[in-house]
């Protein structure tokens, strides 16, 4: 019997990483087959904090010797949410179980709009 592959993703800025994201990233890898993780643009920092510690790529590449992250998304964020993100994984894993992880309740954010997403709150 075909076992659905079970997709968790997330999304931050990492700017710096911290021990508590490394930890949230290695409980949410234990939920799932693969962790897929978002890292928010240089212009989202830009635009949404005031600036950024490091560049995107220098965010990616910390994030990317992670043990526990299997793959890295770039997506446009320019309308302030991860929709983008969440359409991604759906077209690259279709027919997985995509579940979306995220510190803070996302009841009533963009996201929840996309069929076909499990959303779930860990702190």
């Amino acid at each position: 019997r075909y076992k659905k592959e079970k997709i968790i993703v997330t999304c931050g800025e990492y700017d710096p990483l911290t021990a508590d994201d490394v930890s949230f990233l290695n409980r949410c890898k234990q939920k799932g087959d693969l962790l897929v993780v978002g890292i928010h643009s240089d212009w989202f920092m830009a635009y949404a904090r005031g600036g950024n510690v490091h560049s995107y790529k220098q965010r990616r590449e910390i994030i990317s010797n992670l043990k526990c992250v299997d793959e890295i998304f770039t997506f446009d964020d320019t309308d302030g949410t991860m929709c983008q993100l969440l359409k991604l994984v759906k077209i690259c894993y279709t027919g997985a179980e995509i579940t979306f992880i995220s510190y803070e309740d996302m009841q009533d954010m963009p996201e929840r709009k996309i069929r076909g997403i499990n959303f779930e709150t860990m702190k």
